[in-house]
């Protein structure tokens, strides 16, 4: 077993330990010094800068990971000279190069490649972007010269990334990482799993008969489900969901399989479409069904959540529990339809470590999209560092004991979900307010 030890001469304000324990047993943390707070709801929270990264023409090398990160324990001698980490590293903004050319991110190690469709301007623009710089700060924050990203394009299609997928594994690539279309994804998920290095998925969900594939991301669904699993725990068990129009029928089955599976009871489920008049309308046309409920999911990503929890505590119903979800917009928490709701989400701490640098560095707010990223390049380089490229397996990426980054808890499941630690908060006063920490392990 390797063992997890502090280095005597570190004082940093605050560290961020990505931890990755093996299936045999086997620890080892990696300390980032950082300091700032900010934050599937990760990002509404300040945070002071410390450093920046840097880019270069052609292949791009990482920032110097002796600057950036301590290996502690049995592996090898913990580095001691860490206070002013800000002084050792390069203040200069290098942008990236025109994507015409060829990208990687760090130079040497093993290969980590990234699939990503470029736009119609021929680069990579919005969420593609934010994935791609999010791998490419985790690379000079945890790479420590052992794991590098190749940039592929992929709007090609299914054909061209097929085809880009025969390469990587030619050349010895050690893991899959994609976000494209469900369509291109899907392709990729379906070829055998001896023909392709494994996928870790940040887009859409995709099936993952072929086996070695993993989708990384959680939802508004996983988040309603740990919602209703709290409100069940005071007794309220009778649920009953309201969600905008486009909710699919897919996750309709999910949410309510897991509620069944918990112990729960399924009402039903009433859809609203974008307009106060429609949410009004989907609640008065459910009275005969909530009065099965005592419990109401309200799913949306906009304001008109707001609308439905004001038209369902003007019927009057008593001794409801009301539980939201992690995509509702911040806005929506000073409305006081809304107090007293439950909401399941990420502790914002652990993006917030990263925020700061992100934004210093590419001038923009870090988005879901880039954590997400940063966290495959931290779920490779833990297993690389600690047993080699050969180790990146389906046992031990599906280790039971999972992995800590600054989505949260979480761990990737043989059948291709994950599992993700949330903590519980009620909306009270415009924010959320703590009722309980997600657990550090599983």
């Amino acid at each position: 077993m390797l063992s997890a030890v502090a280095c005597a001469d570190m004082k940093p304000t605050k560290s961020l330990r990505f931890r990755r324990i093996l299936s045999s047993g086997e620890q080892v943390r990696v300390h980032r010094i950082a300091r700032g707070e900010r934050g599937h709801g990760l990002l509404q929270q300040a945070a002071k800068p410390l450093f920046n990264a840097a880019a270069s023409l052609g292949r791009f090398r990482g920032l110097s990971a002796s600057a950036l990160l301590l290996l502690c324990g049995t592996l090898a001698a913990c580095q001691s000279d860490v206070d002013g980490v800000a002084r050792n590293v390069k203040t200069n903004d290098i942008k990236p190069p025109s994507t015409e050319v060829e990208e990687s991110y760090g130079d040497t190690g093993a290969e980590i490649t990234l699939l990503l469709p470029k736009s119609g301007s021929g680069l990579y623009e919005g969420a593609a972007r934010d994935v791609r710089d999010g791998m490419a700060l985790g690379v000079g924050e945890l790479g420590n010269s052992q794991v590098f990203v190749k940039v592929i394009d992929v709007s090609g299609g299914a054909g061209a990334a097929a085809t880009a997928v025969s390469a990587a594994k030619a050349r010895g690539s050690t893991l899959l990482v994609s976000y494209a279309s469900p369509a291109v994804t899907s392709a990729i998920a379906s070829l055998p799993a001896d023909q392709r290095p494994p996928l870790v998925n940040l887009g859409a969900p995709v099936p993952a008969g072929a086996g070695n594939v993993y989708n990384l991301v959680s939802d508004e669904v996983d988040s309603a489900i740990e919602g209703a699993r709290a409100a069940a725990a005071s007794g309220h068990k009778k649920v009953m969901a309201f969600a905008q129009a486009d909710f699919s029928p897919a996750s309709e089955n999910r949410l309510s399989s897991a509620i069944r599976a918990s112990g729960g009871t399924w009402v039903g489920i009433a859809r609203y479409d974008l307009t106060d008049a429609s949410a009004s309308d989907a609640v008065q046309k459910s009275r005969a069904l909530l009065q099965g409920a005592d419990t109401v999911l309200i799913l949306g990503k906009s304001a008109i959540v707001t609308t439905v929890a004001g038209a369902l505590k003007a019927g009057g119903q008593p001794n409801l529990s009301f539980v939201g979800t992690s995509a509702w917009p911040q806005q929506t928490w000073s409305n006081a339809s809304v107090n007293g709701t439950l909401i399941a989400r990420v502790e914002p701490d652990g993006a917030g470590m990263i925020g700061a640098r992100y934004k210093l560095h590419y001038k923009r707010t870090l988005t879901d999209d880039a954590a997400y990223g940063y966290d495959a390049v931290a779920i490779a380089s833990g297993i690389v560092r600690t047993k080699g490229p050969e180790a990146m397996t389906s046992e031990t990426l599906t280790s039971k004991v999972g992995f800590h980054g600054v989505t949260g808890v979480f761990r990737l499941t043989p059948g291709g979900s994950v599992e993700r630690k949330l903590s519980l908060y009620a909306i009270s006063g415009g924010k959320l307010n703590l009722l309980g920490a997600a657990s550090a392990s599983f």
